[in-house]
């Protein structure tokens, strides 16, 4: 079985229409058949293993390294008490070129996206900004469009015994 992805207007799989964009589950042979329709997402094997693939652009990442360290994180993927982590319940990387970002967004095991706290902290700095500055709707913003406004505005001298409408 594979999980494919329709790369044409539209390919008939399994007896049903799909379009392209949309995701089907379909045995080996259709996906041999239709493999030029089709991009192949996900290989399901029959003993509950599932084969990814994944493109690796830079070329001085160490693939048998890479190899490594992605089924480190599968075998631990959804343990509670990871063995090899600090002191802040985060797992130590053996490589630090791939330790995430302090902006990026950490996953949970929910696969639900949970912001990172210091973004939190930053929008809060700049809606706080915002509102001396009298930006109208600041709270609903979203952190780049705060960084170009409240830019505008100290660009253009706004704040300094104007009023932030221009009259």
């Amino acid at each position: 079985m594979k999980k494919v992805v329709v790369n044409d207007a539209g390919v008939k799989l399994n007896g049903k229409w799909h379009f392209k964009g949309q995701e089907a589950v379909i045995s080996n042979e259709e996906a041999e058949a239709n493999k030029e329709f089709v991009t192949v997402l996900e290989d399901i094997r029959e003993n509950n293993e599932r084969v990814v693939e994944i493109v690796v652009k830079d070329e001085n990442v160490d693939i048998n390294v890479l190899k490594a360290d992605i089924e480190q994180f599968v075998e631990n993927y959804g343990k509670e008490n990871i063995s090899s982590a600090d002191s802040k319940g985060e797992p130590k990387l053996d490589n630090p070129e791939l330790k995430p970002d302090s902006k990026e967004v950490e996953v949970e095991g929910n696969n639900q996206e949970k912001p990172n706290p210091t973004i939190d902290e930053e929008l809060e700095e700049l809606k706080e900004k915002a509102k001396t500055l009298g930006i109208k709707g600041a709270h609903n913003m979203k952190k780049e469009t705060l960084v170009a406004k409240i830019e505008e505005i100290e660009k253009a001298g706004v704040g300094e015994g104007q009023n932030p409408d221009g009259e």
